[in-house]
């Protein structure tokens, strides 16, 4: 199999975690040599809440075949499954192991928020006043 690049454009992969007007942070985390950013854990959250990768895919705007490669890519980071499918195409639901990744992240989300606010503040009111 030939290596090929994926390439992934920001238009492409919105942050509903964070609506793209507003002021905030998207986090990505880097552990030995795997990233988990926030495009990915959208897609993952929509997998639990829509209960497959196609519809997730489809919310997303992206194709089944990306959407699987970028779960692939968050699931290679973990000894144990995020996510498992359906028998029969059912359907696809998050493991035990997967609910808890993504509360772990949702909550990182929330705290490095509410910690950068200030920063973030400061920065945009400085925007603001740019000619």
């Amino acid at each position: 199999m030939k290596n090929r690049t994926l390439q992934i454009k920001r238009s492409s992969l919105p942050p509903k975690l964070m609506n793209e007007n507003e002021n905030g942070i998207r986090v990505k985390v880097y552990v030995q040599g795997h990233m988990i950013g926030a495009g990915k854990m959208e897609l993952f959250r929509l997998v639990s809440q829509e209960g497959s990768i196609k519809s997730a895919a489809k919310v997303m705007g992206m194709s089944s075949k990306r959407a699987n490669l970028l779960l692939k890519t968050i699931e290679e980071a973990f000894p144990q499954p995020i996510l498992e499918k359906q028998k029969g195409g059912k359907g696809t639901i998050i493991t035990p192991f997967g609910e808890e990744l993504l509360t772990k992240y949702l909550v990182l989300c929330n705290h490095l928020s509410k910690e950068s606010k200030v920063f973030v503040d400061w920065v945009a009111s400085k925007q603001l006043f740019r000619e």
